[in-house]
């Protein structure tokens, strides 16, 4: 799989092993979109409350590292797509 995993803070860590299934990819946006919908959920409204309590430190942690869950669902995205062409390809 070519796409690159850019979401990590420093450098390639992450990859595909080989093999990887497009339902797999899709499980994990799947997750990876849940985890980072309840994360905003805690941000705004009444439930943002305890966020805007946080120190600045704290909550530019909590939006690091939604912004990072971000990334990694958009090249998971990308990477779904790449995978599916593919497949698209072989028929």
């Amino acid at each position: 799989m070519k796409t690159p995993l850019t979401f990590q803070a420093a450098g390639p860590v992450f990859g595909f092993v080989p093999g990887v299934e497009a339902g797999d990819i899709a499980s994990r946006l799947a997750a990876r979109q849940a985890q980072l919908e309840a994360l905003l959920l805690m941000t705004y409204g009444e439930t943002g409350d305890g966020f805007r309590t946080m120190s600045d430190d704290m909550q530019e942690a909590y939006m690091w590292a939604c912004s990072m869950m971000a990334r990694e669902i958009r090249d998971l995205t990308d990477a779904l797509e790449e995978h599916r062409a593919a497949e698209r390809g072989r028929s």
